[in-house]
């Protein structure tokens, strides 16, 4: 179970898979880097970063508040001290707010982006719905509670315009946690990035579509392409 010290906490994490260009998996909020386990293979040609989100699975969590800022500064220092200058980077929901704030806050990390099911923004209705649901768990779970805090108030829509490398959004238009109207604002901030919306898929479209993986596939065939 190899952990490694990055940005002044252990992170547990696996590489996978043999290839000369490294895609980063980050997960979504509660979860573990176990989430990918079974995704992973289905995308050979690449080695994989997977790892837990400090405060979550197997990661060491501090006390206080987390912020998407701090998730993405443990993912560049985790980059750094795997020897990882840059990768796709990939993220799930929460995971996909850290990699939009990972690519905003240290662009040279970042080859492409794919973000599933997430979104740039939170609402209002979703502010106080996260909100509530940390005040619920504070006492039993406050590190998780804290990450719930994290995801409940952020806006980057003016900040991803500036994104300038290839981007696949993916959602599910019956996703009850990020609704497909976050990723078409998304793919209308991101210059050039590409969408897909995929009928009666909810939260996993890679778990519950299947054509989602031929089209990520696909779309990863361009950089397998320039590592040969």
């Amino acid at each position: 179970m190899p952990t490694i010290e990055a940005n002044g906490v252990q992170l547990r994490y696996e590489l996978s898979g043999e290839g000369a260009i490294t895609i980063v998996w980050i997960h979504g909020i509660g979860s573990s880097h176990h989430a990918w386990d079974a995704l992973l293979p289905q995308f050979p040609g690449f080695r994989h970063l997977s790892y837990d989100v400090r405060g979550m699975g197997e990661s060491e969590g501090t006390p206080g508040p987390v912020s998407l800022e701090l998730w993405a500064q443990d993912c560049n220092a985790l980059m750094g001290a795997l020897g990882v200058e840059r990768a796709i980077v990939v993220g799930h929901s929460m995971g996909g707010a850290i990699a939009q704030r990972l690519t905003i806050d240290f662009p040279d990390r970042v080859q492409a982006l794919f973000l599933l099911s997430t979104s740039s923004r939170v609402g209002a209705v979703a502010t106080a719905g996260w909100m509530r649901q940390a005040e619920e768990i504070e006492a039993t779970n406050p590190k998780l509670a804290a990450a719930r805090r994290a995801v409940a108030k952020y806006n980057m829509d003016e900040e991803i315009k500036g994104i300038q490398v290839p981007t696949l959004i993916i959602v599910g238009d019956k996703d009850p946690t990020t609704p497909a109207g976050g990723s078409v604002i998304m793919s209308r901030c991101i210059e050039d990035a590409e969408l897909e919306i995929y009928p009666g898929i909810g939260h996993m479209p890679l778990n519950e579509e299947p054509k989602s993986i031929v089209r990520l596939n696909g779309w990863l065939e361009q950089f397998r392409a320039v590592a040969v």
